[in-house]
C-alpha cells in the first residue's frame, strides 16, 4: 500500500515538472515574440538591452 502511494507521488511530481516546464516555456516564447514585435515596431533597438 505504502509502495502505491509513493509510486503516486512521484508520478504527481514528474507532472508536475512537465507542466512547469511547458508553462515556463510558453511565457519565454510570448517574451520573445512581444521583443520581435517591439524591434519591429522601432520601440526597441537591436542594441538596447532586454529585460
Amino acid at each position: 500500500m505504502i509502495m502505491l502511494v509513493l509510486g503516486l507521488l512521484i508520478v504527481a511530481g514528474f507532472v508536475a515538472l512537465f507542466l512547469l516546464g511547458r508553462g515556463i516555456r510558453r511565457g519565454v516564447d510570448s517574451l520573445r515574440a512581444e521583443v520581435a514585435a517591439a524591434r519591429v515596431a522601432g520601440v526597441l533597438g537591436k542594441d538596447d538591452p532586454v529585460p
